[in-house]
């Protein structure tokens, strides 16, 4: 009986070892992994904070599936309205995210964003683009261009029944988009090339815009109909 109850604990520790071996097991400690923060674990927003008021969530926002969706402007209140953002700001750090996109019609477009370096008390900040209408979209506002600043090079959306993946990677004031696992953009923030992009853009009478030590990461609420998934960080 011994023996035999050897063999069992020995095969599972081997099967343990497999499953490890091909990528299905991770160490994890709380809410990380492998230095990965969840900023959505697919059932709360313990995270985030409202841009406006706590009760704007549940109007602007629900959580279906392990997916954080966008109510459509049309669905709920008139001007209800609730970006989110985190409570932690951030400076160095890599953040990855999926998102799908509403199929825009020719009377309505989807339009959101993941903003960077969001200034406290307000929703501006640095936006990897998230946009969908019909016809051509022209740079710097279409998905994962620097709104209103760069334009992305190189950046396939799919189709929009399906799941898109995306990063943001700041370290110093070097900033990277990527987009489905391809380098889209590299910028320098506060470089010369930013600063005249800056002048040319919406945001020229804000001083050093684009150019916080620190800030909050924001999921924009603008037209709704945008989902996410899998949003995690780590600080570099």
């Amino acid at each position: 009986m011994f023996r035999i109850v050897c063999y069992v604990i020995s095969a599972i520790l081997l099967l343990n070892c497999l499953a490890c071996q091909q990528g299905r097991c991770r160490k994890t400690e709380g809410n990380t992994s492998d230095n990965w923060t969840l900023l959505f674990d697919g059932s709360s927003l313990e995270q985030w904070q409202s841009s406006t008021t706590v009760e704007n969530i549940s109007i602007c926002w629900q959580i279906q599936d392990g997916e954080l969706l966008g109510i459509p402007k049309s669905k709920r209140p008139k001007d209800a309205h609730a970006s989110l953002l985190t409570k932690k700001r951030f400076s160095n750090f890599e953040l990855e995210f999926e998102f799908k996109l509403e199929a825009p019609t020719k009377e309505n477009a989807t339009n959101g964003g993941v903003k960077y370096f969001v200034y406290p008390n307000t929703e501006l900040g640095l936006e990897f683009q998230l946009y969908a209408r019909v016809g051509e979209i022209p740079g710097p506002y279409a998905t994962a261009d620097l709104y209103d600043i760069f334009a992305a090079t190189g950046a396939q959306l799919r189709p929009f029944d399906e799941w898109n993946s995306a990063r943001i990677v700041s370290h110093g004031n070097m900033c990277e988009h990527w987009l489905n696992g391809t380098k889209v953009l590299v910028y320098e923030r506060g470089g010369q090339s930013f600063r005249a992009a800056i002048a040319r853009s919406k945001f020229k009478d804000r001083e050093g815009f684009g150019e916080l030590q620190a800030g909050h990461i924001m999921l924009q609420d603008y037209t709704g109909g945008v989902g996410f998934r899998n949003i995690r960080i780590r600080e570099l």
